[in-house]
């Protein structure tokens, strides 16, 4: 009993700290933007345009709310987990290893997971997975701050396997894990929030970067950084037709020596 307890509450807990992350965040840029400032669009939206319709908005809230619940039982039950004794690469104790290991390991953690979120995003735009999973979150082609999680639940659950992946075998401190998983939650929340932002952070793009994203649908698959678009091939390129059934942006008047969009 007192283990199901422990779970439980570890569970409650983790839903209750992902929930308030989104809804704080997610409602501090709509409150600013899409309630007080609704009336200039043209000012800050992405796509001055475009607006979800009310549905739409509410079917975004509540999917986002329901997949960060499946994600906080999950965060939840693998804390118990790691209680119990799960092997994994997580160390406590920073003197174990020191900063040197600290600083490179941070570092490493943090590019596979945006290394592998690139791969599972693009993966998610081959025809038949698209067509049946990812479509779900494309719905939203102007893009709000609560679609952040707003799609199929598997595309969730994949998104948060390849996130919890490396922590099973690179040892990082417990505390760069979760300074990681928040900052790419909130960036995240900021990058689908439709208003047009840059970041401080040099590697971090714009929100005009994912914006475009949902906006031509198959290009700009990266998650945090630029670099994999780039190293690849798949930012978005000048002059060239893009569209839900045109995979690749190939389409009349592209050609393969397009110049790439630049985002500052």
């Amino acid at each position: 009993m007192d283990e199901l307890l422990r779970w439980l509450a570890l569970a409650f807990w983790s839903i209750v700290g992902g929930l308030v992350i989104v809804w704080g965040v997610a409602g501090y840029y709509h409150v600013r933007y899409y309630v007080l400032r609704r009336h200039e669009p043209e000012t800050w939206k992405c796509q001055p345009r475009r607006w979800l319709r009310p549905e739409q908005q509410r079917q975004a809230m509540r999917l986002t709310t329901m997949n960060m619940t499946i994600g906080g039982l999950l965060s939840g039950t693998f804390i118990w987990c790691l209680d119990r004794g799960l092997p994994t690469g997580l160390y406590f104790d920073f003197a174990e290893r020191g900063w040197a290991w600290f600083l490179f390991s941070s570092a490493a953690f943090f590019l596979l997971v945006d290394l592998l979120a690139y791969y599972a995003h693009r993966a998610m735009h081959h025809k038949r997975v698209f067509r049946h999973v990812h479509a779900w979150h494309h719905r939203y082609v102007a893009t709000t701050p609560f679609v952040v999680t707003a799609m199929h639940p598997a595309e969730f659950l994949t998104f948060q396997a390849v996130t919890f992946l490396p922590m099973l075998f690179l040892p990082i401190y417990f505390l760069t894990a979760i300074a990681v998983f928040v900052y790419i939650l909130v960036f995240n929340i900021i990058d689908h929030s439709g208003v047009k932002l840059s970041s401080r952070w040099p590697w971090q793009g714009p929100t005009s970067f994912h914006d475009d994203h949902h906006a031509h649908f198959h290009c700009n698959f990266g998650q945090c950084l630029l670099l994999w678009d780039r190293l690849h091939g798949t930012l978005r390129r000048k002059n060239r037709r893009y569209g839900a059934d045109v995979y690749g942006g190939r389409g009349s008047g592209g050609t393969t020596e397009d110049e790439f969009v630049t985002y500052k």
